[in-house]
């Protein structure tokens, strides 16, 4: 990837952060404050990830130079997510990262719509137990936990059995109603990998998650446990309306 045009790409990445009310978490490592070439291949590749992803929501990429780190990327927009406001999210998250992380070498942010994430440390097609990862929930107990929490666990279980007929997209939602006991309530749940995984990858992660969030969310009426390759998230009300957002 060639990097002549890098102070237009700069200048664009340097334009005021959109107000992004979604904003989850992001965090960098690996200070490079001393390799030039490398922080000039982080905006490249930013600038590249903000091109190419809203065309199909997904983009990963690796990209080297003689005698240098090859940098590993890839960005995605959550599964219902518009070509518009996937690239709004994707530019967002451009921004945040060169503002935050740009002289280091190993970056991740998560958006309600979007991952973005980069590494000289090549973790395509993998994931891992010890991968980054954090928890969200609300701060209120649901009632009626006798019913709940085995409702949740039959939606955290379909979920999983609809990712694996989802074919290349790995991304699912649904809603479970008329629950017994549960009068009025409404359990949304939304699965997801990263595309850049295979279906076993794709379900290990997922098992791997579901054991975090019965263990961080139990009697939680709502919550959200999110890994560098896969998220799991219900809530009782609808957070699937991405309009509103």
């Amino acid at each position: 990837m060639a990097f002549s045009n890098k102070f237009f790409l700069l200048s664009l990445l340097l334009l005021p952060l959109a107000n992004c009310e979604n904003f989850s978490v992001h965090s960098c490592a690996k200070n490079i404050t001393d390799n030039i070439d490398l922080q000039a291949r982080i905006i490249g590749v930013l600038y590249h990830l903000m091109e190419v992803t809203p065309a199909t929501g997904f983009a990963s990429s690796s990209f080297s130079s003689s005698g240098d780190s090859t940098l590993y990327a890839l960005a995605q927009c959550r599964g219902d997510a518009n070509t518009d406001l996937c690239r709004k999210c994707i530019k967002d998250s451009g921004k945040v990262l060169h503002a935050n992380c740009s002289n280091q070498a190993q970056a991740y942010i998560w958006y309600d719509l979007c991952f973005v994430r980069y590494d000289i440390v090549n973790f395509l097609g993998n994931w891992m137990v010890d991968g980054a990862e954090t928890s969200m929930f609300n701060s209120v107990d649901t009632h009626n936990l006798s019913a709940f929490i085995p409702a949740v666990i039959k939606v955290i279980e379909n979920l999983k059995t609809m990712v694996r007929t989802s074919g290349d997209d790995l991304f699912v939602k649904m809603v479970a109603s008329n629950i017994t006991n549960l009068e009025g309530v409404s359990i949304y749940g939304m699965a997801e990998c990263t595309r850049d995984m295979n279906e076993s990858t794709c379900m290990e992660c997922l098992d791997h998650v579901e054991g975090l969030l019965h263990k961080e969310c139990r009697n939680r009426s709502g919550c959200k446990i999110l890994h560098n390759s896969c998220f799991l998230r219900y809530e009782t009300y609808d957070f699937f309306s991405i309009e509103s957002r």
